[in-house]
């Protein structure tokens, strides 16, 4: 049964809908902006491997960062099964997951939910209800609709090893797809991938996966040392060291203390911790911030530092 909601019901059902998704959760709006009240609302979803999360927003052609922000963008690549996508033309908003949604005026944004006089229809259906006719169902089909012709920016589908006819484990997590860059303008724009969510398999069967054959150069980078005088970061440590030093972080750019043990900013080192990969290819130079197209890395955070391993 559908019920009008504004203010404080609003912001509580949508909540609701992120915290109960439990197979997928679909988050349209042109806008949006993550205050720290949403990422710990998101939070708990980060690890769930069960959980399709399809992000679709839009507007600013011109500057897409003014519709999702660098970091709210990396904070849903963490998620181990999530599309983000982009439509041009969207103005539409709606938060649904299995069995409830909401069509609604609201974006996904702090300022919207502190500021804003905001409206929204709330639905609740059994999993059967969704095979009936009914605006909360035509509102879920018509936003997978919008998201199957959009632009897909960044694809991660789960590896899952089957045990038995309807048992699985998690294995990992695969990147299918990564335009962030070309995106965001760090990249040229014909360099991106052009494919269509439903061309993107929903998860990957570790089975059928070929097990790679490394090159020499990746066998002698594998199996270097790693560093072992690298401290945790902490905001603390990030902000005391080397205060009169400029540097920038090698995976976004924006400017962070120089400190060649600390190259990231961190947001971005967590990014990177979740596989501490110490060479995996990065986008610039920690000391001077210009585009490294890949030749740096957190074993390697300076461009004039890198050299042969042979």
């Amino acid at each position: 049964m559908a019920k009008f909601l504004t203010g404080e019901e609003l912001e509580n059902a949508i909540c609701g809908i992120i915290r109960g998704a439990k197979e997928k959760l679909v988050i349209v709006s042109p806008f949006i902006k993550l205050d720290d009240y949403f990422i710990q609302i998101f939070e708990p979803q980060s690890q769930n491997s069960q959980l399709h999360l399809l992000v679709v927003f839009g507007k600013n052609e011109q500057d897409k960062s003014k519709s999702l922000n660098r970091n709210d963008f990396e904070f849903f690549k963490k998620f181990p099964n999530v599309s983000i996508i982009y439509v041009a033309n969207l103005h539409a908003k709606y938060y649904g997951n299995e069995s409830k949604g909401v069509l609604t005026s609201i974006n996904l944004y702090d300022h919207s939910f502190k500021n804003n006089i905001e409206f929204g229809i709330f639905s609740e259906n059994s999993i059967l209800d969704k095979i009936k006719n009914s605006s909360d169902n035509d509102a879920w089909y018509e936003c997978l609709k919008i998201a199957d012709q959009g632009e897909p920016v960044y694809i991660k589908r789960p590896v899952f090893k089957k045990k038995m006819v309807i048992s699985k484990d998690y294995i990992n997590s695969t990147v299918l797809l990564d335009n962030t860059d070309s995106f965001f303008g760090y990249a040229h724009r014909g360099s991106q991938e052009k494919r269509k969510l439903p061309e993107f398999p929903t998860e990957i069967d570790f089975a059928a996966q070929p097990a790679p054959i490394p090159t020499r150069q990746e066998f002698a980078q594998q199996n270097k040392p790693e560093p072992s005088n690298i401290k945790p970061y902490t905001q603390k440590t990030i902000s005391t060291s080397f205060k009169n030093n400029s540097g920038y972080c090698i995976r976004t750019g924006v400017p962070i203390p120089f400190n060649p043990e600390r190259p990231f900013s961190l947001e971005a080192y967590r990014n990177w911790a979740q596989f501490s990969n110490w060479d995996y290819s990065e986008n610039f130079c920690h000391k001077t911030g210009k585009k490294s197209n890949g030749k740096t890395s957190m074993r390697h955070p300076i461009l004039e530092e890198r050299t042969s391993v042979y």
